[in-house]
């Protein structure tokens, strides 16, 4: 039986795992997919300080990868991928599909 001390610091620790799933870590690779002339780079706690939120998608620009979408202003949305590889499938397929 759960004593009732322990079921709101298990809701407490599945709430972190959670957030911590929608935020990318640092060492993962992303780009700006506003930015046309934009490249994959891998990022850094100090790219990813400016982000207050993510989304994760798994069907980015038609591809199955698991990615964050991850707002820091209007002008800059990075998308980020666990691999080197996936991003720059991801770019490459964005750009083919562009204007």
């Amino acid at each position: 039986m759960i004593s009732n001390l322990s079921l709101p610091v298990i809701l407490i620790a599945v709430s972190a795992v959670t957030a911590a799933d929608s935020m990318p870590q640092p060492g993962s690779y992303g780009f700006n997919w506003l930015d046309a002339e934009s490249h994959c780079k891998k990022l850094t706690a100090k790219d990813l300080a400016p982000v207050k939120s993510c989304t994760i998608s798994t069907n980015a620009f038609g591809l199955q990868f698991n990615s964050h979408v991850c707002k820091i202003s209007s002008r800059i949305e990075l998308m980020v991928y666990t691999t080197a590889a996936e991003c720059k499938e991801a770019l490459e397929t964005m750009q083919a599909n562009g204007p």
